[in-house]
């Protein structure tokens, strides 16, 4: 048995340690992208790409935070007390 690499154990979900650090990622690159995307005209190739980029972004980061892919979070109006 020498030489063998040690099995990793394998999970179902993501742990709340990895999921923090892709939340953080995923953050400061919706940063980034609103910036670029804002220096676009709109409807163009690369602002379509970033769009996109931004739609799958946040159906990947429902599904890791065990909310249907489609979740919107509702809007919360200042004065609505939301």
């Amino acid at each position: 048995m020498e030489g063998r690499m040690p099995r990793y154990h394998r999970h179902a979900e993501i742990s709340t340690y990895y999921l923090e650090r892709v939340e953080r990622q995923a953050s400061l690159l919706t940063f980034e992208l609103r910036s670029a995307q804002l220096s676009l005209k709109p409807f163009c190739a690369h602002w379509d790409a970033i769009d996109q980029l931004h739609r799958d972004l946040n159906r990947a980061l429902n599904v890791l935070n065990g909310r249907p892919a489609d979740y919107e979070r509702p809007h919360g109006a200042p004065m609505s007390g939301g």
